[in-house]
C-alpha cells in the first residue's frame, strides 16, 4: 500500500516537474520570436507591396514562424519620404524607399539617376547590386542593407509640345526630383520638383507642361490621362531603390536567422526588377489604348549627339563634385558604365518578366 502511494506521488510530481518545464519552453519560444515592421512607399494594392509581403511569408516559412514581418503600405506607418530616416530612428524595422527623395545625402547612390544606357529596370537591379557590392557606401553606415533594385528609363511626357528634336523641349516646365533635376536644365526645360502623387493634379491644372518619369506612372498614376505625347529620348536617367533594415536590430538577430534573412533577400532585387518591367509594359499599354490623337515619338539616332552633349556636361559635373567630398568617383563611374554595358546584353526580354509577375504574383493559387 505504501509502495502504491510513493509511486502515485512521484507520477504526480513527475507530471508537475514536466508541465513546469513545457511551460518554461514554450515561454522560452515566445521570447525568442522576432516581430518586424516593413514600410514601403507603394499602396497595399501595387505589386511592389505584394512583392513585399511575400518577402515577409519566405521568411517567416524558412525561420519556422520565428520572424513574423508585418507590411505597412505607403502612409500607414510613415510618409513615403520618411521611410529611410523611420528605419534609422527605429519606428520601422524594415524600409524600402528611393535615395533621390533625400537629395545630398546618399552621394554614390545618386549615379543612379545619372545620365546613362540603362534600358530596363533588371540592368538597373543588377548594375547597382554590383555597386553595392564593390564599394563601401558609408552613407548607409547607420543602417544595414539588404538589397537594392531600381525601375528603368525615364520617358518625357507632354500635354501640347511633340518633342522631335532636343530645341523642342526648350521651356516646358517638367516634374521631376533628385538628379533628374541637373539634366533637365541642361536640356533647356524647366523642372518642377513635386511628388509624384500631386503631378496628376499639376497637369490637369496647367501648372505644368509634362514629366519625366518612368512608363510606370503612366497607369501608376494616371499620368497619361492629361497628356498627348510620349517621347523616348535616346539618352535618359534611371533610379534606385534601397531596402534597409535598422542596424540594432540586425545586430540582434541569431546569425541562423541572419543567413535566412541574408538569402531571401538575394533573390528579391531581381524579382522587384521583374515588377518594374510589368508596371512599364502596362504602361506603355495604358497610354496606347487611350486613342484620341495620342503619339510616342522615339528620338532617331541621328539626333543622340545633340541630347548626349549636355547629358555628359552633367556627369562629368557630378564626377567633379564627388571627387572634392573625396569620393572614388574615377573608378567607381568607370565600373558603373562597365557594369550598364556588360548586362545589356545579359537582360531577361519584357516578355520574360511579364510572364513571371503573372505566375508569381497574378495567378490565383
Amino acid at each position: 500500500m505504501q509502495t502504491r502511494k510513493w509511486m502515485k506521488c512521484c507520477t504526480g510530481v513527475s507530471v508537475a516537474v514536466f508541465l513546469t518545464m513545457l511551460c518554461f519552453v514554450n515561454a522560452g519560444h515566445a521570447a525568442e520570436k522576432v516581430q518586424l515592421r516593413f514600410s514601403t512607399m507603394f499602396p497595399q494594392t501595387h505589386l511592389h507591396t505584394v512583392l513585399n509581403q511575400k518577402f515577409a511569408e519566405e521568411i517567416k516559412q524558412k525561420t519556422n514562424g520565428q520572424v513574423e514581418i508585418t507590411v505597412y503600405p505607403v502612409g500607414t506607418l510613415t510618409a513615403p519620404d520618411k521611410v529611410y530616416e523611420s528605419v534609422v530612428k527605429g519606428i520601422a524595422d524594415i524600409g524600402m524607399q528611393p535615395p533621390l527623395w533625400v537629395a545630398g545625402r546618399f552621394h554614390l547612390s545618386e549615379i543612379m539617376e545619372l545620365p546613362s544606357e540603362i534600358p530596363s529596370a533588371w540592368v538597373s537591379w543588377k548594375v547597382y547590386s554590383d555597386l553595392l557590392a564593390k564599394f563601401p557606401f558609408k552613407e548607409f553606415d547607420d543602417v544595414h542593407v539588404l538589397y537594392g533594385h531600381g525601375p528603368g528609363r525615364n520617358l518625357i511626357t507632354t500635354k501640347t509640345v511633340a518633342v522631335r528634336k532636343l530645341e523642342d523641349l526648350k521651356g516646358q516646365k517638367l516634374r521631376s526630383s533628385g538628379g533628374y533635376i541637373d539634366l533637365l536644365k541642361a536640356w533647356g526645360a524647366v523642372p518642377r520638383a513635386m511628388p509624384m502623387s500631386d503631378t496628376y493634379e499639376a497637369l490637369s491644372k496647367n501648372v505644368i507642361d509634362g514629366s519625366f518619369a518612368v512608363a510606370e506612372t503612366l497607369s501608376g498614376f494616371k499620368l497619361a490621362d492629361p497628356v498627348k505625347y510620349l517621347i523616348i529620348p535616346p539618352v535618359s536617367t534611371s533610379s534606385c531603390q534601397i531596402v534597409v533594415m535598422n542596424k540594432q536590430k540586425w545586430n540582434a538577430l541569431p546569425e541562423n536567422i541572419k543567413k535566412i534573412i541574408s538569402d531571401v533577400s538575394a533573390d528579391y532585387g531581381e524579382k522587384q526588377s521583374f515588377v518594374w518591367m510589368y508596371y512599364d509594359k502596362t504602361g506603355m499599354d495604358y497610354f496606347k489604348g487611350l486613342g484620341k490623337g495620342r503619339e510616342v515619338i522615339v528620338i532617331p539616332a541621328s539626333e543622340k549627339p545633340k541630347w548626349e552633349k549636355p547629358a555628359n556636361a552633367v556627369m562629368e559635373k557630378y564626377i567633379a563634385d564627388k571627387k572634392k567630398m573625396g569620393l572614388p568617383m574615377d573608378e567607381f563611374a568607370k565600373y558603373f558604365k562597365e557594369r550598364v554595358a556588360f548586362y545589356i546584353s545579359k537582360q531577361p526580354t519584357e516578355e520574360q518578366a511579364v510572364k513571371w509577375v503573372e505566375d508569381n504574383l497574378l495567378k490565383k493559387k
